[in-house]
C-alpha cells in the first residue's frame, strides 16, 4: 500500500467517523421519542473501530470474507454500507427506530446485509481455530514470577 492509498483511506475513515457520529446524533436529537429520553448509540465504542473497519471494507475484504461486527460498532458498519452504496440514505436517521437500523448488527432486522447477528440477538458464529489442549494441561499463561490467574 503506497502513501496515496493511505491518504485515501484516511479521508474515507474521516467520512465514516462523521457519518457514524451523525447517525447516533440524529437518533438522539432529530427524532421525537415521545418522552424526551435519548436512545443512546454507543458513540465511543463505535468510534474505536472506525480505522480497522474502514481498512477492512475499503482495502482488504474479498467477496467471500465474512465479518462479525462488534455490537456497539453498528453505526460504523451502517456508515460504511451507505458509502459503499449498500444502504439507502433514508435509513441513516433511523437508528433504533421501528423498522430502522439496529443498534447491534442483525441479519433479520437490518436493511443492509449483515454477515452475523451480534449483541443482544446472538453473538454470531464462534469456532475454535485450533484443537483443544490435551486433558490435564493448562492453556493459561502469566508473566514471569506470577501465578496464572493472580492479580499481583
Amino acid at each position: 500500500m503506497n502513501q496515496h492509498d493511505l491518504d485515501v483511506l484516511d479521508e474515507i475513515q474521516r467520512r465514516v467517523l462523521w457519518l457514524a457520529t451523525r447517525i447516533v446524533d440524529a437518533a438522539n436529537h432529530d427524532r421525537a421519542t415521545g418522552d424526551g429520553v435519548k436512545v443512546g448509540g454507543h458513540q465511543a465504542s463505535s468510534a474505536s473501530l472506525v480505522t480497522a473497519m474502514t481498512a477492512l471494507w475499503f482495502a482488504h475484504l474479498d467477496a467471500e470474507d465474512r465479518v462479525a461486527v462488534k455490537p456497539h460498532a453498528s453505526p460504523v458498519f451502517h456508515a460504511i454500507q451507505y458509502l459503499l452504496g449498500n444502504l439507502d440514505r433514508s435509513y441513516l436517521p433511523r437508528l433504533r427506530a421501528r423498522g430502522g437500523l439496529q443498534s447491534y448488527p442483525s441479519r433479520t432486522k437490518d436493511p443492509d446485509e449483515v454477515d452475523f447477528s451480534t449483541g443482544s440477538v446472538g453473538l454470531g458464529a464462534a469456532r475454535r481455530s485450533s484443537p483443544p489442549p490435551p486433558a490435564g494441561t493448562s492453556t493459561r499463561t502469566s508473566a514471569p514470577g506470577r501465578t496464572p490467574g493472580s492479580w499481583r
